[in-house]
């Protein structure tokens, strides 16, 4: 895990195994600040998109299959508009 202010709070982390996770804010760059964009990778080739208005209130999700780059920032898109 990569931490945002050497304490709880990070930008990305990994979740074990293969996963890794990534907080976007609305313009794409990483944050630890709500609302933003959950990106998961999965080792298994599936990505979780998740919007999260606030630390227990996610609004928006979608599971991609093995997708590709442009698949992945048009979910981030989509999921961005829910916040």
């Amino acid at each position: 895990m990569r931490q945002a202010n050497g304490l709880d709070e990070f930008y990305s982390r990994t979740m074990g195994g293969d996963s890794c996770e990534l907080f976007v804010d609305k313009y794409g760059a990483p944050t630890i600040d709500y609302p933003h964009v959950h990106v998961i990778h999965h080792g298994n080739k599936k990505v979780d998109i998740v919007a999260s208005a606030s630390k227990s209130n996610h609004v928006w999700r979608t599971t991609l299959n093995d997708p590709s780059g442009n698949e992945v920032n048009d979910a981030v898109s989509q999921a961005q508009s829910h916040l």
